[in-house]
């Protein structure tokens, strides 16, 4: 599709290495020009500025989900019809059923549980001294909780990093790893559709009661085993992304845990400014079903646009001095677990993890402190850290 734009055009790679590596002065640099730019590498529009992309994310009818929101359309091909990538009223109808465990209310079912185990992580890392955040801590309230309540069995549980890995590779562009995220979605498409997957479910987990809820609400048995893929890509690396992230933040500002220390109610709000600084979801597309304006740039029918949500993120229109971690700030509407109707699914969710676990670690530790340089994990979508070495001060047991 041949463009021809007004927007500020700018020259580089949004899902290079390097920008993948240090993503915020890239977002930044993109903010400087406008928020709509130009991405010259990609030949497509990017909406970066907060007041842009959230009007033009709840603006669904136009800036449409249903023909897939990745980059590469060959990937949408494959994608289509899950509950990210679908539009009203499929989205709303899949939503409704595969969200039903995730409310806040259904949560409050295993909330114990995840109590318990986040005390266990506590326990062992504070025994440590020293751990690496984003290797050692953070993947372990998803690993030992949610793979085992979503219920997808021996392989299944077994690869659910690795199928939500490559789901979210091919959202973006992988370069060279491209290869390697397309055999493991198609492993992950062959797991779907083998006959036997549904035998080895958990007759009780998630996955099992949203493919029965699915066939009563008169979706075809093959396209209701599908509806497992809403658990398996958003329910672990957005989460333990935004731990590892958290708990480095914290360490790198020792000033803001000590606020949380004295204010345990200040942990709501640090998870939501946590997730604002990671945005574990750098960007996703959106297909143009008409013409729009926005921000003054012209947009055509079927064109594809990038949301960058880490860029809106970032905005210092709606967050003055918006590189800062601060646990008080007013960070309602953030979009780190997107927004709109395609907020993220398994939100509530991500919040009940990281509330168990920060309160558990409040309890134990006085400080936290950097313990060397971190690095970033290497993914076309998801931002997280894959080193985050920290050290701790324990508290004195009175």
């Amino acid at each position: 599709m041949s463009i021809q734009t007004s927007a500020p055009s700018i020259h580089l790679n949004f899902f290079s290495d390097q920008t993948i590596a240090d993503p915020v002065s890239v977002y930044h640099q993109m903010l400087a020009h406008g928020p709509v730019v130009w991405l010259a590498e990609h030949e497509m529009h990017a909406i970066c500025g907060f007041e842009a992309l959230t009007s033009s994310i709840r603006n669904h009818r136009v800036f449409r989900s249903g023909a897939g929101v990745s980059i590469n359309d060959d990937v949408n091909k494959i994608l289509v019809g899950s509950t990210l990538n679908s539009d009203q009223p499929q989205h709303d109808a899949t939503r409704a059923i595969t969200f039903k465990p995730l409310t806040p209310k259904a949560l409050l079912d295993v909330r114990e549980r995840i109590e318990a185990e986040a005390n266990n992580i506590a326990d062992r890392m504070v025994e440590l001294g020293g751990f690496d955040a984003a290797a050692d801590l953070a993947p372990h309230l998803p690993l030992t909780i949610v793979r085992d309540l979503v219920g997808l069995g021996g392989h299944g549980k077994d690869n659910m990093l690795t199928w939500g890995a490559a789901t979210f590779e091919l959202m973006g562009d992988p370069g060279a790893r491209r290869d390697k995220a397309v055999s493991d979605l198609e492993e992950m498409c062959a797991y779907l559709d083998n006959s036997k997957t549904m035998e080895a479910l958990d007759p009780d987990g998630w996955a099992q009661r949203a493919i029965g809820r699915g066939i009563e609400a008169g979706i075809e048995p093959a396209k209701a085993v599908e509806l497992m893929r809403d658990y398996i890509a958003p329910s672990l690396d957005t989460t333990i992304s935004a731990i590892g992230y958290g708990v480095r933040l914290f360490a790198e500002n020792p000033d803001q845990w000590a606020k949380v220390l004295d204010d345990r109610s200040l942990i709501k709000n640090a998870i939501e400014e946590i997730v604002r600084l990671n945005t574990p979801i750098r960007a996703f597309t959106r297909k143009l079903s008409e013409d729009i304006e926005v921000a003054g740039v012209p947009f055509i029918k079927n064109e594809r646009v990038l949301m960058v949500f880490g860029a809106a993120n970032r905005d210092p229109a709606r967050f003055p001095d918006p590189d800062r971690f601060d646990v008080t700030r007013d960070v309602r509407g953030h979009v780190g677990f997107g927004h709109g109707v395609h907020a993220c699914l398994g939100m509530h969710l991500a919040r009940l993890e990281m509330t168990c676990l920060f309160n558990a670690l409040a309890d134990r530790v006085e400080r936290f402190e950097p313990n060397g340089p971190t690095e970033n994990a290497i993914n076309a979508t998801i931002h997280a850290y894959s080193r985050a070495p920290v050290s701790i001060a324990a508290k004195v047991a009175a």
